[in-house]
């Protein structure tokens, strides 16, 4: 980062516990410098037990507009605030925060967002299909609200969710059910048969020792695959659904596509127009080596794979 730091810079935070890994600093300082906006965003190693006092003091500083929240802190930002959009309420989390021009904070919940502008991206179809979610957390709870946003017509016609913890995914389906048209339900088998897109939003495959979230040979020769993990992409969860023939993607995507949606809430919609036209430079300073090669030549869906 060249660009120099001065007493009324503005200063986003991204509060998490770890964030050695986090990209979005990256990404946000990256834009700052391109479109000349004097502002920086930095990572801070918060633990739980201090984020409620870290989230309220921090903003005590003028120069704090606003901050991207990382896990785990997500779910716990929501009682801080003093309003939130309709995504972080129903989910019950939040990503990103500002502080308004009257000093109000508020809150939203981008997640989903970043997942269908991925999927469009990608010529993946969704809209009025069968979706697997594998997991229940904060980010499958996102996703799954994002698909039935948007009705049978402009979102999923059924989303299923599936989690190991007893009871997760019932809870998380019976409060999207209750919002949207969509039918959602939690189902008891990872089986992807009869699915369109399963979508794995677990931590497996963050190690290549880690067991297969669900067995790719049993999807349907049509289904895509989308893996939501950033780290160790591909997958062997994306690497063996490729190697069958069928349509996979990591998650970089979806992180990508939340960059317009950050800018545009943080008040900057000229910016979030032109990341909109490209974001060709982000995937250059996320993608990892092995996946390089596709940023200039994105997989794109195809109808008719190969099974």
């Amino acid at each position: 980062m060249s660009q120099p730091i001065a007493g009324d810079t503005q200063l986003y935070l991204l509060p998490g516990d770890p964030v050695r890994n986090v990209r979005l600093p990256r990404m946000f300082n990256a834009v700052f410098e391109r479109f000349g906006i004097d502002a920086v965003m930095l990572p801070v190693q918060v633990p739980v037990r201090d984020f409620a006092v870290h989230f309220r003091s921090a903003f005590l500083a003028r120069n704090v507009r606003g901050m991207v929240i990382a896990p785990p802190h997500k779910p716990r930002v929501v009682d801080l605030l003093d309003s939130c959009g309709l995504c972080a309420r129903v989910a019950e989390s939040v990503n990103v925060v500002r502080r308004t021009d009257d000093g109000q904070l508020e809150g939203d919940l981008f997640d989903g967002d970043g997942l269908l502008d991925a999927l469009d991206y990608y010529g993946i179809p969704f809209r009025g299909k069968r979706v697997l979610i594998l997991g229940a957390g904060v980010s499958a709870a996102a996703i799954g609200l994002a698909l039935a946003e948007g009705g049978t017509v402009n979102g999923a016609e059924y989303i299923a969710f599936h989690d190991t913890v007893s009871g997760k995914a019932a809870g998380v389906a019976a409060q999207l059910d209750a919002f949207f048209d969509a039918t959602t339900v939690a189902v008891d088998s990872n089986a992807p048969e009869g699915f369109d897109l399963v979508i794995n939003a677990t931590p497996l495959g963050l190690t290549d020792g880690d067991a297969s979230p669900v067995d790719v040979q049993r999807m349907d020769s049509h289904a895509a695959l989308f893996d939501i993990l950033l780290r160790n992409q591909p997958t062997p969860l994306v690497r063996a659904a490729r190697a069958r023939g069928l349509h996979a993607q990591a998650g970089f995507e979806m992180l990508i596509q939340q960059m317009p949606h950050y800018l545009r809430y943080f008040g900057h919609p000229e910016v979030a127009d032109a990341l909109c036209e490209d974001l060709t430079f982000l995937r250059e300073a996320i993608y990892p080596p092995a996946m390089q090669d596709e940023i200039a030549q994105p997989i794109r869906y195809r109808s008719a794979n190969v099974a």
